[in-house]
């Protein structure tokens, strides 16, 4: 009997040491969350641009030798379009030019010519700031295209100084996982705040 009362003390001992440790300590039931980091959010993003998902980024930019270029490495040519009774004449990515970039407005001005990419790209958290709710945090960075892996062709024509630019991402708090929501426009792309900076190249 005296071995059983024993166990029973030792039981009891073990479920108020277990008590007084959440509640000091906190119980794993109700941890607190992680906050958002600029390593999760780097990743995150790269993941998604992995599955080629929410990876064209467009500059714009002048260049007066730009068309000719793409035009002698078969990324673009120019072709007749017919669209609701009207005809005219554009550039076109070449089914060798799709697979290097996502899309192209090219003015024979020279003068703001659009291009969008597909990558690769190199990523630099800039910023990590709460959003509008409190589950929720807006990261600011700034993409460039990575210039030792792009394809040789798009190197040849296009200038590296003018690729790159900034995004804002916002995230949201699920469970215990930060979630990529969505994209938009950062308010001042040219000065980001740098509060919690981060640069993290992609593999």
């Amino acid at each position: 009997m005296r071995g059983i009362a024993d166990s029973e003390l030792r039981s009891i001992v073990a479920v108020i040491v277990m008590a007084a440790s959440c509640m000091t300590l906190g119980c794993s039931s109700n941890a607190a969350p992680p906050d958002l980091t600029a390593i999760t959010a780097s990743v995150v993003i790269s993941q998604r641009w992995s599955r080629a998902e929410l990876s064209h980024f467009a500059v714009s930019f002048h260049s007066d030798d730009l068309i000719e270029c793409g035009v002698k490495a078969d990324l673009w040519k120019l072709a007749e379009v017919t669209e609701r009774g009207y005809t005219w004449t554009t550039y076109q990515l070449t089914p060798k030019g799709s697979k290097i970039l996502f899309a192209i407005d090219l003015k024979g001005s020279g003068k703001g010519h659009e291009i969008t990419f597909r990558g690769p790209y190199r990523l630099e958290i800039t910023n990590i700031a709460p959003g509008s709710d409190p589950d929720t945090r807006r990261v600011d960075f700034r993409w460039e295209i990575d210039w030792d892996k792009a394809p040789p062709d798009l190197k040849t024509c296009l200038p590296k100084f003018e690729l790159s630019g900034y995004e804002v991402a916002t995230f949201k708090l699920s469970g215990l996982d930060w979630k990529f929501v969505s994209y938009s426009k950062p308010d001042d792309a040219s000065a980001p705040p740098g509060a919690t900076p981060g640069a993290v190249q992609l593999p």
